[in-house]
């Protein structure tokens, strides 16, 4: 019997830091970024955006290879029906029922069609990669990884991610160019919004981490001993780093030279190939009095449990 493939699933709420951190990951030994695979569809089969790699969708060798291996070719498979049950399965009001199917063990049906070609996708997303060992998804969301951890023949593993959530409000109240899809605009959110959102997901995370395999660590520690965190990360993915494992750190600088075949995602996964490894905390300045009061009053049980200050 095949081994289930090894997923490592990068976890929580949307600009959390977690592409600085998948590009750190996607250095390691045998391991292999795609990207967030729950926007697979839309994004890159159906809208042809660009790749991690700068490639368009169907001008990356590795995402052609994939779709051969897959269904024969991308045009044999049912983008039209896997959209639609994207929506329906990979959803947050889904989560009770995903967590029903896990107690179980056994998924519902349209959970079972949509898994079916997820997995393939993933299965043949290793092979064209020559075998890879572990493969990152960066999809983020607390229903994708709940899903996944559904199917038999993958063996997930979640690496919770957690950033101050003033920092992530800021974040997502400002104007970011997606340059993959022509110059969109990528959504903005209200303060409370963001922060209702950070305390609901970060509480689902440690819920699933009961079933799920589960690291949290926090963005800016991981910036402040990137080598240290990758260790732990690393072992959370069983990966054997080795002597040599980190070369491609030198101090707070980061060489990037593995092409990261990531579907979609944050901008920041294209091109940076010499990175100095900097926290980013533009919100101190930049987040006004009255955001910054709305997102700490309704975050504060969780700055307390991940040892952020209120003040």
């Amino acid at each position: 019997m095949t081994s289930p493939q090894r997923v490592l699933f990068i976890g929580g709420l949307g600009r959390s830091g977690t592409t600085i951190i998948e590009k750190l990951l996607n250095e390691l030994p045998q391991t292999l970024s795609v990207g967030e695979t729950v926007h697979l569809w839309e994004r890159g089969v159906k809208a042809n955006e660009r790749c991690g790699c700068g490639e368009a969708f169907t001008d990356c060798a590795h995402w052609q290879k994939v779709g051969d291996l897959a269904f024969g070719g991308w045009e044999n498979a049912p983008v039209d029906r896997l959209i639609d049950l994207r929506w329906s399965v990979d959803r947050s009001r889904r989560l009770p029922q995903m967590y029903k199917a896990l107690r179980s063990g056994t998924a519902t049906d349209d959970q079972r069609e949509y898994l079916d070609a997820v997995t393939k996708v993933l299965h043949a997303s290793a092979k064209a990669a020559g075998g890879a060992e572990v493969l990152l998804d960066s999809s983020k969301h607390l229903s994708t990884a709940a899903l996944y951890a559904l199917d038999p023949t993958l063996d997930v593993r979640v690496l919770h991610i957690v950033r101050d959530p003033r920092g992530v409000a800021y974040s997502w109240m400002k104007q970011v160019a997606r340059p993959e899809a022509d110059g969109a605009q990528m959504p903005t959110y209200k303060p409370s919004r963001t922060a209702f959102r950070w305390m609901t997901d970060n509480a689902g995370f440690e819920l699933l981490g009961r079933k799920v395999p589960t690291l949290t660590m926090r963005y800016e520690d991981v910036l402040a001993d990137p080598a240290g965190s990758l260790t732990q990360m690393a072992s959370l993915a069983g990966i054997d780093v080795g002597q040599d494992g980190f070369e491609f750190l030198d101090g707070d600088v980061a060489s990037f030279s593995t092409p990261m075949h990531s579907v979609a995602g944050n901008p920041l996964r294209f091109g940076g190939e010499n990175t100095t490894l900097k926290l980013d905390d533009q919100w101190r300045s930049g987040l006004d009095k009255r955001s910054r009061q709305i997102v700490t009053a309704i975050t504060a049980p969780g700055l307390k449990h991940y040892n952020y200050p209120l003040g």
